[in-house]
Order: structure tokens, then sequence, then C-alpha cells
């Protein structure tokens, strides 16, 4: 079983990419915008305001307003039937019921970007649709809350006729609802921060990575024995004086070399015309051996 090569053996490993700094804020903000959207999407449905008419100390009207409708739990007669029949409350549950979707769908994006597979175009779509939508859920409560503020302004309560206003669980739960969306639209805004950026280090620009040379290992060096004492040290061997001139070549004892027949001075086309003798025609040699007797004598 050979072991596996190492991945990273042409250069040194891959730096890792930099930790989300916003990771921890888009996942809070996430969370925030869930229950803020659940609050405010049930809140939409419950009274926000109840109103009682009385007259003569008689309940004449009593009606609870949510966010979507009105009802009745003593129906009024004559005129007042008539007005209430073609007229219809604010409808705020039409953008606090937009408003809640879009935080939603920002907050499944958000979940679905804390993942380490997930791109940046993910995480910043998620925390675009949260800003967006605890934006609009924000501005829906505080619109309703300052209609809320003005109807209770009707409170009367002068001779025989009396007016009275209260709000019902739903306007408190879309107060809730719209001070979590707040804190999710901060948490979403601080997910966008950048890491900061690490100083750079003096000195020129890094190059190419390289990796460190080995040095070849090298055998231990052989300690020779130090001469015998008494002995003188050996002396170099004593350098050739400088030689000036043309140098003879050394004699070796032998004739001098002769030049080529073809090339002697006395040819001019260099023994291309001299007649060269035919060597001698020798006679064929034959074998020479006995051959035994046919009939060897009888011994």
């Amino acid at each position: 079983m050979t072991a596996a090569p190492y991945p990273y053996s042409y250069g040194p490993p891959p730096t890792p990419p930099p930790a989300d700094p916003g990771a921890v804020f888009r996942l809070f903000a996430a969370i925030l915008g869930v229950l803020a959207a659940a609050l405010v999407i049930v809140g939409s449905f419950l009274p926000q305001t109840s109103f009682e008419q009385v007259v003569d100390d008689k309940t004449e009207s009593s009606q609870t307003v949510s966010a979507w409708s009105r009802s009745f739990a003593v129906e009024p007669t004559g005129e007042a039937k008539k007005f209430y029949d073609q007229t219809h409350v604010a409808r705020y549950g039409i953008p606090l019921t937009a408003a809640s979707v879009v935080l939603l769908a920002g907050a499944g994006l958000a979940l679905a970007g804390a993942r380490r597979s997930a791109g940046p175009g993910l995480r910043s779509g998620a925390r675009t649709a949260l800003i967006a939508g605890a934006a609009g859920v924000t501005a829906a409560v505080w619109m309703l809350g300052i209609d809320v503020s003005a109807t209770l302004t009707y409170e009367t309560d002068e001779g025989t006729v009396k007016s009275h206003y209260t709000t019902g669980i739903g306007f408190w739960l879309l107060v809730g609802g719209g001070i979590v969306a707040l804190l999710a639209l901060v948490s979403a805004a601080l997910a966008g921060r950048q890491a900061p950026a690490a100083p750079a280090a003096a000195g020129p620009p890094p190059g190419p990575y390289q990796q460190p040379s080995r040095p070849y290992p090298v055998p231990p060096q052989q300690q020779y024995a130090q001469p015998y004492q008494g002995y003188p040290p050996s002396q170099p061997f004593p350098a050739q004086a400088p030689q000036t001139g043309p140098q003879a070549p050394p004699a070796y004892g032998g004739p001098p070399s002769q030049p080529f027949p073809a090339q002697q001075p006395g040819d001019p086309y260099g023994g291309a015309t001299q007649a060269q003798p035919h060597p001698a025609q020798q006679e064929p040699t034959e074998p020479n051996y006995q051959l035994p007797p046919l009939h060897p004598p009888n011994t």
C-alpha cells in the first residue's frame, strides 16, 4: 500500500479564504426576521382597536377593527349602519403582509447562505432581502401606530353620548413585530461589513514561491595521517621557467619522418604521373600433403 502523494508538491498550500465577518449578524438577522414576520402576520388578523358608543347608558354600537376589516359586537341601526356599509377600514394588512413575505424570503436565503458552499451572490441577496423586508415591516407598523394614536384621541366622556377607544392584542403584536424587524434591519446592515485588511509588509512585492533547495549529502572527509615527526614537509613541484621563441620538437631517438612519395617537392602533380611498378605475379601454390594408400599392406 503506497501513501498518497502530497497534494501541494509544487508550492505552498493555498491560503484559506478569510472568515466572513458578517456571517453571525446575517444569521441573527434571519432568526429575527422569521420572528418579526410571524408576529406581524398573526397580529394583522387580530383586533388592533375597539370602539364602543354609549347613549344614555345604553350601548348603541360596538366594533373591533383589525388591519383587514371591522366586525360588530352590537350592530348599528339607521344612518350609522348605512354609513358603515359604504366604508372600510385602512387595510394595513396589505403592506404588512407584503413586507413580511420579503422578510421571510431574506431569512430563507440567509439560512441557505450559512453553508460553506454558498457563494457571495447568495449571501448578498439574502442581506438585501432582509434589509428591504425589515425596513418595509418597520415602516408599515410605524404608520399603523400613528393611525391608532390618532384614533385614541376621539375618546369622549361628556353628556349622554360617550365614546370609548381601546387597543387590542393585535396592535401590541404588531408593535412587537415592528421592534423585532428594526433589530433585524440593524443586524442585516452590520452583516455587510468588510473584514479589515491586513497591513502590508514593507519591502518588495513577493515573487513566485521557490521551494528551498536541500544540499546534497557530503561524505565525511577522511583524515589523512600526518607525516612522521622529523621529516621535512613536502615541497610543491618547481614551476618550469617560461620559454620564448619557437620550440623544437622533442627528440625521441628515431629517424626523422619523410614526406609521402606523392607529396615530394620534385613532383608538381603530386605523384599522379609517376609510373608505379606492377606487383609481381606469383605462382599458385598447391597443397603439400599425402593421401593414405588405398590398399594398406598386410602386416
